[in-house]
């Protein structure tokens, strides 16, 4: 079962609230073909995230996808302003979001956490851009200056504070069916000692024991479903 979504709508929704965060400069003088190349990118993404095998889940799906979008998003807003021709911005987004694809999944495939899976994805898509904006100079097709002024520029750390799209993430919550029928097991079977052994000097230990784990549980399960959601 593939992860199916509405991934052209949902570019389109992405597309519009880029729009309405594109920095003035990148407004000013690139306003179509940034807002073209992010609903490209976007398109591109949804499309295979929602015809991945290995993806099941549509919500994640969406993630994914939005992920892909808002590192394209940095990136080219950093290339725009870069001394890099725009004869190469094309190929150098496509490393970034190829990069950004394959670790999502891996991420996804390998069970990390929502921050986990960022971070992973922040760190190589950093050394993507970066190694792709070196070829360009140790092949002669920018300058020096060119090369260095594009690593230096940082969008994303611009707009650390900010969502660039405004998506909610519909995390997974882990089932604590396990615990609860660990802890009915405890309860019941303290039950049966007492029934089976109401003199045993030591059920008074086994007792406030019992009282005291069942008792972290409730609290900790409460503080879960009223904090956690």
């Amino acid at each position: 079962m593939v992860a199916t979504f509405d991934y052209k709508g949902f570019a389109k929704d992405l597309t519009k609230q880029a729009e309405s965060v594109m920095p003035e400069d990148i407004a000013l003088k690139h306003k179509k073909e940034f807002l073209d190349r992010i609903y490209d990118f976007t398109y591109i993404a949804g499309e295979a995230f929602s015809n991945d095998d290995s993806i099941s889940d549509s919500d994640t799906a969406k993630v994914l996808t939005q992920m892909i979008s808002e590192w394209t998003f940095h990136k080219y807003v950093d290339l725009l302003r870069s001394d890099i021709p725009s004869i190469y911005h094309e190929s150098i987004l496509q490393k970034v979001a190829y990069v950004a694809f394959e670790m999502g999944k891996e991420s996804e495939f390998s069970k990390l956490s929502h921050e986990q899976m960022l971070t992973l994805v922040e760190l190589q898509i950093k050394r993507a851009y970066e190694k792709a904006c070196k070829n360009l100079f140790d092949n002669g097709q920018i300058s020096s200056e060119a090369y260095n002024k594009a690593l230096n520029l940082s969008n994303v750390d611009d707009y650390s504070s900010k969502l660039v799209h405004n998506v909610k993430i519909v995390k997974k919550s882990r089932s604590t069916f396990p615990y609860t029928v660990a802890a009915l097991v405890c309860a019941l079977l303290t039950v049966v000692l007492n029934i089976l052994y109401a003199d045993a000097p030591d059920l008074i230990i086994i007792n406030h024991i019992m009282i005291v784990l069942l008792s972290v549980y409730i609290g900790v399960y409460i503080g879960a479903q009223v904090f956690g959601k």
